[in-house]
């Protein structure tokens, strides 16, 4: 996850998260719906294709989250995990803006890239609560606040509009390696989901 991500969890302000669905439907496919298991189907040569189930999950499941980390160096954390743990480090929880991670030396260590992270060194677990499909744009106001109430930079106040802008162009940021962005309007699942770090 991204470093605003988790600083949002962490807050308690997102609930919620968006994946692209892989694949989409082609340009000018029928959407034929939403099947009873919550499957996009559509028309595609005269045949009907039914989309792939989440790849994160469905109510219930648990993710552990990944997220940029970094440990001092000359810490073998293969032969004890334990202390490694300890002494764990997150970018989320520095205070100094960081844009790339790895992009500056920590502690005589380096910050790793979430993909990364082993599962031993996650501190946030999460429950998926629902799981549904949507065009991204189809996002409401409530749905907005709760990916963490992303507003737009340099928006004077919070408002509906700074709101959609500022998780338009973010979500976008994203989502560009995965070669979409807002513009396109993709299919995505919604996953909602609750901390249980410790349960």
């Amino acid at each position: 996850m991204t470093t605003r991500c988790v600083r949002a969890i962490l807050a308690g302000r997102k609930t919620q998260l968006r994946q692209v669905l892989d694949p989409q439907p082609p340009e000018g496919a029928a959407i034929a719906g939403i099947d009873l298991e919550g499957r996009l189907t559509w028309t595609e040569g005269g045949r009907t294709v039914r989309a792939e189930p989440c790849p994160l999950g469905e109510p219930g499941d648990r993710l552990w989250v990944r997220e940029p980390w970094v440990l001092p160096a000359g810490t073998d954390w293969a032969l004890d995990p334990g202390h490694a743990r300890r002494h764990l480090r997150y970018l989320a929880d520095e205070e100094l803006p960081v844009t790339h991670p790895g992009s500056r030396p920590v502690a005589a260590g380096e910050f790793h890239p979430a993909m990364e992270m082993p599962q031993w060194a996650s501190r946030l677990t999460l429950e998926i609560t629902g799981v549904r499909l949507e065009q991204v744009h189809e996002i409401s106001l409530e749905d907005l606040r709760s990916e963490g109430g992303v507003w737009r930079e340099g928006a004077p106040a919070p408002s509906p509009e700074a709101d959609r802008e500022g998780f338009a162009q973010w979500w976008s940021a994203v989502n560009a390696n995965r070669g979409t962005t807002w513009d396109r309007n993709p299919w995505v699942w919604v996953v909602e989901f609750r901390r249980v770090d410790g349960e």
